[in-house]
């Protein structure tokens, strides 16, 4: 017999937030350019490409880490789904 997995539009994308943006929390213009001042020479402009390159770097490596690790859970979930609910390798330590 196999366990129903559970449908991905009622678990795991299902959150009790939002991630939208409230309109008050938008920087106004002062804010942006306190946050992001002018580029003002080819040195700063070079160096916000290097942080902005580095930024992504990192960012697809933890993509690719998170990649592996829904990989992983659905290889040990199909293999649960083979062991049966009162056998010892089916519970959970505790």
């Amino acid at each position: 017999r196999r366990r129903r997995h559970p449908d991905p539009e009622e678990s795991q994308y299902e959150t009790d937030y939002t991630t939208a943006v409230e309109s008050g929390d938008e920087p106004d213009g002062e804010q942006w350019h306190r946050l992001y001042p002018p580029i003002g020479s080819d040195a700063a402009r070079q160096r916000y490409k290097e942080e902005f390159a580095a930024g992504l770097r990192r960012y697809k490596e933890l993509c690719a880490h998170m990649d592996g690790v829904g990989e992983r859970l659905a290889q040990l979930g199909k293999q649960l789904d083979q062991v049966p609910e009162d056998s010892a390798q089916y519970q959970v330590p505790a």
